[in-house]
């Protein structure tokens, strides 16, 4: 086997496809896109965030693929260029004859770009996360979030907490008896000792514009690392008409003091959250002493949209601190962030113990995710 990595053509969909039968006849859910113009972030003249695809070739057969995103990020408010890379897949995850694909599409990510990072992952136990591991990657959790509006529809339909069958029975009488509504009346409760908007005024905007130019310039240098989000950048990111995306804006006193990127979604016949309204907080940005206000900005108005379950991940520590005083409970997270080598590098000289990174949701493979059953 002479496996050979390439950029997808035109000339690679139907062997793509035959890829993704196989992958789909050992049971596994996960398809790679089958046409090489990315649907969302194509590449285009003079535009420096965009992604690419790759393939790994035995021959005419496709035995491995990963998406490639080309973005910049600021260290300590000094931007260079940056890659995020999703979406490996390989025929070695469901026989054993190709299990050195895997290795032979990271050494390419690495080739092709030294300074880049994975998002995701299943968590820091899964097989993706050993094998970065192995080629030197430092992957850590990034901590999650969730905060029950509608307490018995979650308890009946949040299949994530209705594994074990001792579990389901349990929640079934607490949403019969009322006792699972007892949450969103409690969070209720912790909101009135909690971060207020006070003279700061919270928005829904069609588009970022010129303000969050504004915004990125003023506050970027208070983190050690954080994924470029200028104007233009968010609008390549979050496209305008986009369903179920919204763009928040907070001001005080007129001047811009933060955003938040919205999510919201009914689901259906979810895997994590079977029919839930699930409303999530996928990016923001503003100073750090700014959080608590951006996110109770954001919270407000995916209670009053009546989502069942709110969730974000965040990995500073004020971000963190914020969801907390705004009624969100830590819950586990299979979402981790590995730096290469050489960003792991750079990362320790600047903030060894890494607390004073930007991450979220909004650095890793797109807002709108590959299952047609979430958002």
């Amino acid at each position: 086997m002479a496996i050979q990595i390439s950029a997808f053509e035109t000339g690679h969909i139907p062997a793509v496809a035959a890829f993704n039968r196989r992958l789909l006849e050992h049971g596994t859910s996960w398809r790679f896109p089958e046409r090489p113009e990315p649907g969302w972030l194509p590449r285009c003249e003079g535009e420096p965030l965009y992604q690419e695809f790759f393939l790994a070739c035995d021959g005419a057969e496709v035995r491995g693929a990963y998406a490639l995103q080309h973005r910049a990020a600021a260290l300590r408010g000094n931007v260079q260029a940056c890659a995020n890379w999703y979406l490996p897949l390989s025929e070695g995850f469901v026989d054993p004859r190709y299990a050195m694909v895997a290795p032979s599409l990271l050494r390419d990510v690495l080739r092709r770009h030294p300074s880049n990072f994975v998002l995701g992952m299943n968590g820091i136990d899964s097989a993706l996360a050993q094998l970065a591991t192995r080629f030197g990657f430092a992957p850590r959790l990034l901590p999650a979030f969730v905060r029950v509006e509608q307490g018995g529809r979650f308890a009946r339909e949040a299949r994530v907490v209705r594994k074990h069958p001792w579990l389901a029975r349990t929640l079934d009488v607490a949403a019969a008896t009322g006792v699972a509504g007892l949450g969103a009346r409690l969070v209720r409760l912790a909101l009135r000792n909690g971060p207020r908007l006070g003279g700061a005024r919270a928005e829904t905007v069609p588009e970022f514009g010129p303000w969050a130019d504004e915004l990125w310039e003023r506050c970027r240098a208070h983190y050690s690392f954080v994924g470029l989000r200028d104007a233009a950048t968010l609008a390549r990111i979050y496209p305008a008409g986009r369903p179920r995306v919204e763009r928040m804006r907070i001001t005080q006193s007129g001047e811009p003091l933060g955003w938040a990127v919205l999510q919201h979604a009914r689901m259906q016949d979810n895997p994590h959250f079977g029919s839930l309204y699930v409303g999530r907080i996928t990016d923001c940005f503003a100073a750090p002493e700014a959080a608590p206000v951006v996110i109770r900005a954001a919270a407000d108005r995916l209670s009053a949209l009546g989502v069942d379950v709110m969730l974000s991940n965040q990995s500073h520590p004020a971000w963190c601190g914020a969801l907390r005083r705004n009624a969100f409970l830590p819950a586990p997270s299979t979402f981790a962030f590995a730096p290469s080598p050489q960003l792991g590098k750079q990362l320790s000289a600047i903030d060894p113990g890494g607390r004073d990174m930007h991450l979220n949701r909004g650095d890793g493979d797109g807002p709108w995710g590959h299952d047609p059953r979430s958002f």
